[in-house]
């Protein structure tokens, strides 16, 4: 597998990029990321026109990753081109919401067995339902390698988009499957958990109401103590400011962190507890923390996890990096929004890196199972054609 990154702060530089490598690189699919404005104005038929007629996969979001960098508002991807056996195949779902169980039998009919590659799924912001669908197809997910991404955007109302050969996507995803491709990958959280495990025993959709039958406003008391902030102010851009740095963390039977939520907002009329995905009652918490340092010294060790495994089985044509908005705030907090993308990169250097920022990460969790809902968390997947 041959594969051409990219990325550019000028749209118009970007355009050249994508027509020379089309011409010159022949590539087999593109994917390409890019601030939601430019699904919005005259910039959206001008890329499709560079691309036409190579498949393309187009995700809205805040800033691309490339190798070492990371850059907001830019526009970037990944141009590549099968040498031996691989090849991809690409569906896409639309109206997701309001068709949730007809969109779980198309996602669990499109994912092909890991014996005959990857899978990857992008999907809008339709954050809970996307969750949902996973959820109902969890148990069903035996041997599917399965990752994937949230578009992002800055936008007010965090309206973002994606397109496939030009058809745009509001409320929807996209599957790529990659035949032949072989993959491995690790995930990085980097919060630490504090205290007793608690069960949440009332929760709808993506609220919870209370947790050991006690309300949850007693536990956000406690960490917003000495804050100087209320519970009632909770909106999305005070949670992003503070509540970010206190995920819940979601345990397995078994007793390991399967997979770890951002709040939302607090909701003062009915005294629920937002996040960005679906809680399920009967779950298994526990409250965490963390600040730069740890989400960094969690990036060190799960870069040198993923550099054992590029030792022992070669390294991979590209490397995929899907890493959220809310988790590089954390560190934009401290001024070292660059650093995740730099230690990834000195640590591996061989393969080529792409990515993005996104509003919830898809992957397995710790003990294998895909099809995990994330949230402040980086995903590294390698990528080898057989």
């Amino acid at each position: 597998m041959l594969v051409n990154n990219f990325q550019y702060s000028q749209i118009e530089e970007c355009l050249n990029k994508i027509k020379g490598i089309k011409e010159s690189f022949h590539p087999d699919f593109f994917i390409i990321y890019m601030p939601y404005k430019y699904f919005e104005n005259q910039y959206f038929d001008l890329i499709n026109e560079a691309i036409y007629p190579v498949d393309n996969v187009l995700i809205s979001s805040v800033a691309t990753l490339k190798d070492e960098e990371i850059i907001y508002n830019s526009i970037g991807g990944v141009a590549v081109r099968f040498e031996k056996n691989g090849s991809i195949t690409i569906k896409s779902k639309n109206a997701i919401t309001e068709d949730i169980k007809g969109s779980t039998s198309f996602l669990k009919n499109s994912l092909i067995h890991e014996k005959e590659g990857t899978n990857f799924i992008f999907s809008t912001s339709s954050n809970l339902s996307v969750h949902r669908i996973l959820n109902k197809i969890l148990d069903r997910l035996k041997n599917v390698r399965l990752y994937g991404g949230i578009a992002s955007s800055d936008a007010e109302d965090f309206r973002t988009y994606i397109s496939y050969n030009g058809n745009l996507i509001k409320d929807g995803f996209v599957v790529l499957n990659l035949h032949r491709i072989y993959s491995f990958n690790t995930i990085s959280m980097g919060f630490i958990p504090i205290g007793t495990t608690y069960t949440i025993t009332k929760a709808k959709d993506n609220k919870i109401y209370s947790l050991d039958d006690m309300p949850v406003s007693y536990f956000l008391n406690n960490i917003l103590n000495n804050t100087g902030v209320n519970i009632e102010d909770l909106d999305p851009v005070i949670t992003s400011q503070i509540m970010w740095e206190f995920p819940f963390l979601f345990i397995d039977e078994e007793g390991h962190i399967s997979h770890m939520l951002v709040p939302m907002m607090y909701d003062s009329k009915d005294g629920g507890y937002a996040f960005y995905g679906e809680v399920l009652q009967g779950s298994k918490v526990k409250l965490s923390t963390g600040d730069s340092e740890d989400i960094l010294n969690d990036v060190k060790l799960r870069v040198g996890e993923f550099k054992n495994i590029c030792q022992k089985r070669g390294y991979p044509d590209l490397v995929f990096n899907i890493t959220c908005t809310a988790r590089n705030f954390v560190l934009l907090s401290d001024k070292k929004e660059k650093e995740e993308q730099r230690i990834y990169h000195q640590h591996l250097k061989k393969p080529p890196i792409t990515g993005f920022l996104t509003f919830g990460e898809i992957g397995p969790d710790r003990m294998g199972k895909p099809g995990k809902f994330y949230n402040e968390t980086s995903i590294l997947i390698g990528l080898v054609e057989k």
